[in-house]
């Protein structure tokens, strides 16, 4: 994999290979998990945003520091999916990113406080998330209650933290997704997203009752109605903690705990992110789970590792390494490649094994990313054996 991770960067221009990627600073700043002090940079960035003018229609400013934003992606996905038996085609929502829409309310105060609230929902949806037409069973649903991502309240403090209630992210929420490839729109270590919602195959042809995601997990944290908090930064270091109820699936009355630690740090033009959390609830199995990434800011060379365990033995490993570089005047052009590898994911696989390539053209005068991918998936099974899988996917995601 670092071969042809290799082989890539050499055969770019040269001209592209001494050009510094600057941008890419600058997002790994916003994407920062020292949110308290990042409150003052996010308030300063949505305000910049209003000098636009396709960015004024989105973003209010009701009162001196007071701003309401609507924001918003869609995420338009063709899907090429192969199992060895049948092979189908659909356009449809991307699970590794999908659409939603948001409102957001935030407040500087005069003492130096943040306060911000933010609803956020997803968009109606097939049972297989096609967004032209209907899904492979033909099975549509309205909107419910399930595709609410967050109703909360944020308050920032001086010298405190940044406590958070309501429906959002628990502490370990995304501690498997650091990662600087800007290709993570579709390819990332929740590699079964890309094919969310197709029926794993048995060997002999049969269809499965278990979706092929399941057989590659990622033991990251969810969102939950909670109430958490994230300790300022120091050097770098930070810590968070969530307790959490499952509120808008019926049938589970589980207690959900979670605990984070994270670390950022640069040295020279390289940066480093990385995190590792612990997540417990009354009945599933606990499990540990962290990532680290890095990306020199010069050339664009960037690398990601994630990895979990769980409490019933179950584990994973993923890794990937990418390039970003400024060739086209309209945006970075991304690319990488990466590897998942799993043992007992869950009950009827010993393992599990994906490899992919993905490449991401952003076009930044709209905001928009368009990418291709290429993935492979195989299941080992324990007393059946599984069909392999690949996939091909290209898409376009407009963000406001």
């Amino acid at each position: 994999m670092i071969f042809a991770f290799a082989i890539i960067a050499a055969w770019l221009p040269s001209s592209a290979r001494a050009q510094a990627v600057s941008e890419v600073v600058h997002e790994a700043s916003e994407e920062s998990n020292d949110w308290a002090n990042n409150w003052a940079e996010s308030w300063r960035t949505r305000l910049e945003k209003r000098q636009s003018r396709f960015q004024n229609l989105f973003n209010w400013q009701i009162k001196e520091n007071t701003l309401l934003s609507f924001y918003g992606q869609l995420n338009i996905m063709y899907l090429d999916y192969d199992d060895g038996i049948e092979s189908n085609t659909f356009a449809r929502d991307n699970a590794n990113s999908p659409g939603r829409l948001g409102l957001r309310l935030e407040s500087d105060l005069d003492n130096g406080a943040g306060l911000f609230f933010n609803f956020e929902t997803g968009l109606r949806r097939t049972d297989y998330n096609s967004i032209l037409g209907t899904g492979p069973s033909g099975e549509t649903s309205d909107w419910d209650r399930e595709l609410i991502r967050k109703a909360e309240m944020r308050v920032s403090i001086p010298d405190v933290g940044f406590f958070s209630f309501g429906q959002g992210s628990m502490a370990a929420d995304g501690i498997t997704g650091f990662d600087f490839s800007n290709t993570t729109v579709t390819a990332n270590s929740s590699v079964g997203d890309t094919a969310s919602g197709e029926l794993a195959r048995f060997a002999n042809g049969a269809e499965s009752d278990q979706g092929l995601e399941l057989f590659f997990p990622t033991f990251d944290g969810s969102r939950r109605f909670r109430a958490r908090y994230d300790s300022l930064a120091d050097r770098g270091l930070s810590w968070s903690v969530s307790l959490g109820r499952e509120v808008l699936r019926e049938d589970n009355d589980n207690n959900y705990v979670d605990a984070a630690l994270r670390y950022e740090t640069q040295w020279r033009q390289f940066r480093i992110k990385s995190g590792i959390a612990y997540a417990y609830n009354d009945t599933s199995p606990d499990y540990f789970s962290g990532s680290v990434a890095g990306i020199d800011n010069q050339t664009g060379l960037n690398f990601s590792l994630a990895a979990g365990a769980d409490g019933d033995g179950g584990l994973y490993t993923y890794g990937k390494v990418g390039i970003i570089r400024n060739i086209l005047f309209w945006g970075r052009t991304s690319f990488s490649v990466d590897y998942y590898i799993s043992e007992g994911p869950i009950t009827g696989a010993s393992g599990s094994q994906s490899w992919g390539l993905a490449l991401v053209q952003d076009i930044e005068v709209n905001q928009t990313q368009v990418y291709a991918t290429y993935r492979e998936y195989s299941i080992d099974g324990t007393t059946r054996q599984f069909q392999d899988v690949n996939v091909f996917a290209a898409g376009v995601r407009f963000t406001w």
